[in-house]
C-alpha cells in the first residue's frame, strides 16, 4: 500500500477531532479481531466508511476524506490479512 501524501492539519480542530475518532476506530477494530468478534470488526469498518462520507459531504474536506478512505482501506486489508493468518 502506498504511503499517503495528505496529512492532518493539527491547527484545524476538525482534523484533530477526526484523528481522535479514527484512532479509536482503528484500535477497537483490532481489539475486536483479537476478541474473535468478526461482526464487531465489520461494524468498525462501517464506521470508518461513515467518517469518509462525513468528511466529504458534511465537512467538504477532501484531505479528511482521503485520510478516512485510507483508514477504511487499512481496516479492510488488516481484516483480510488477520483472517487469513488465523485460518
Amino acid at each position: 500500500m502506498a504511503n499517503s501524501t495528505v496529512q492532518f492539519d493539527l491547527t484545524n480542530p476538525q482534523h484533530v477531532a477526526m484523528r481522535k475518532l479514527m484512532a479509536d476506530i482503528y484500535t477497537r477494530h483490532t481489539q475486536a479481531f483479537y476478541s474473535g468478534v468478526n461482526d464487531t470488526m465489520k461494524r468498525y469498518e462501517g464506521m470508518a466508511q461513515g467518517l469518509e462520507k462525513v468528511a466529504l459531504y458534511v465537512l467538504a474536506d477532501h484531505t479528511l476524506h482521503q485520510l478516512c478512505f485510507e483508514l477504511s482501506c487499512a481496516l479492510y486489508a488488516q481484516q483480510e490479512c488477520l483472517l487469513e493468518v488465523a485460518a
